[in-house]
């Protein structure tokens, strides 16, 4: 009885060998990131500028173009020069933003703030503060709508006009140069809206991911690993616990210093 069973356990071996490739290849793939990202990602996510992780420092171009298919300026300009742009955006936070302009006004570092109208309605004196010290101000739009590219060209308009009237009502005498599309979500129509109010549409070249709250550490060694010239650099002051960012921001201003960088405002 046992030479019959035989061959019959032999063909079961060879069948499993067979079969098994087929159903693992019927499992879904791994994700890359096993766990689901945290709601601050979700409300500010990567946007398609940084094209490369591998290291800039010292190179003498950039990553990316400097201005994208839409009208959106990536780079902060000058020509290849060792140019750097600080934009800090979701604010102004009663906390972060103090400790922010602290930080900037003890080094004399210029930067860019994206100002969220609904923050800045209640802080006033904030937006007041940036100007101020001499900072530029850029529209981050009202309620930071990620979607905010297929909603209706009235909705688009209103996002951005009720953000400028809020920082003018602040401070009649602000310099508001650029609009930043929440989340990097930029499009031609709300490209074209922020032109009609004057503003250049404003994305990065760097983006330290602050907002996923990765370690102070982190924050700076993606900003020194990704420098080039002429870059934009995208962190934040507002929307959560910004403690992280205000922690890395002196070794940033440093190291950046160190390595011959001047820190601007990019051109319009």
């Amino acid at each position: 009885m046992a030479d019959g069973w035989r061959p019959l356990v032999l063909g079961g071996i060879v069948l499993v060998v067979i079969l098994t490739p087929v159903f693992r290849g019927a499992e879904p793939a791994a994700s890359e990131e096993s766990s689901v990202a945290p709601a601050a990602a979700q409300q500010e996510p990567a946007p398609t500028p940084t094209e490369s992780s591998v290291s800039q420092d010292s190179a003498d171009s950039a990553p990316v173009s400097e201005v994208d298919g839409v009208g959106t300026r990536l780079l902060a300009g000058g020509g290849g020069a060792k140019t750097v742009a600080l934009t800090f955006d979701d604010g102004p936070h009663p906390k972060y933003t103090e400790q922010v302009l602290a930080l900037l006004r003890d080094r004399g570092v210029v930067a860019t703030f994206c100002i969220v109208g609904k923050p800045a309605s209640t802080h006033p004196d904030l937006v007041r503060a940036i100007v101020a010290d001499g900072h530029v101000l850029c529209n981050h739009t009202v309620s930071h709508d990620i979607g905010l590219r297929h909603k209706g060209d009235g909705v688009i308009a209103g996002e951005l006009e009720n953000t400028q009237a809020v920082m003018l009502g602040a401070t009649p005498d602000a310099d508001i140069r650029f609009f930043r599309a929440p989340g990097g979500a930029f499009a031609e129509n709300i490209n074209a809206a922020a032109s009609a109010l004057g503003l250049t549409p404003l994305g990065w070249s760097i983006d330290t991911r602050d907002w996923g709250k990765p370690g102070a550490s982190a924050i700076r060694d993606t900003v020194f690993s990704q420098i080039h010239p002429g870059a934009v650099v995208l962190l934040h002051d507002g929307g959560g616990d910004r403690s992280q960012t205000v922690s890395a921001l002196p070794e940033i201003i440093d190291g950046l210093v160190e390595r011959g960088y001047t820190f601007v405002v990019p051109e319009t």
